[in-house]
């Protein structure tokens, strides 16, 4: 028996992979982010997260799912509408509200429309305070 070479696993004989997991680098930069670049923002981002999940929370409910063969801007699942809500709020917001009643399908409680309904109001109050605040104190 040779015993100058190093006895090793199966498990170790690969080279080991790249530390770096893609979907860890991001969660790290969000909160990175959301933490110590947006201190004074961070309710504006709270509130987008929030009427992100309301809107999802209501097109889940409201039956607002992505119809196969269907080709349309505002044929996608619940969840993309949550994340648009979230991430585009401007372009989403009256969009989701405009078309709501066209796309839905169950005809349910309409507790989950009117919490993003409200959260989004919040949104515009905060936009509006924050652009007058910049502007208006010069």
């Amino acid at each position: 028996m040779n015993t100058s070479l190093p006895m090793s696993s199966p498990d170790s004989a690969s080279p080991s992979g790249n530390p770096h997991v893609l979907w860890r680098q991001l969660l790290g930069f969000v909160f990175w982010v959301v933490l110590f670049s947006l201190p004074g923002r961070l309710p504006g981002v709270v509130l987008c997260l929030a009427l992100g999940g309301a809107t999802f929370a209501d097109a889940w409910k409201s039956g607002i799912y992505k119809r196969p063969g269907v080709r349309s801007f505002l044929n996608i699942s619940p969840m993309a509408w949550g994340i648009a809500m979230a991430a585009l709020f401007p372009i989403t917001y009256p969009m989701y509200l405009l078309n709501r009643n066209k796309l839905r399908t169950i005809h349910g409680t309409d507790a989950y429309y009117w919490i993003a309904v409200a959260l989004g109001v919040l949104v515009i109050l905060l936009l509006v305070a924050s652009i007058l605040a910049r502007f208006g104190g010069q």
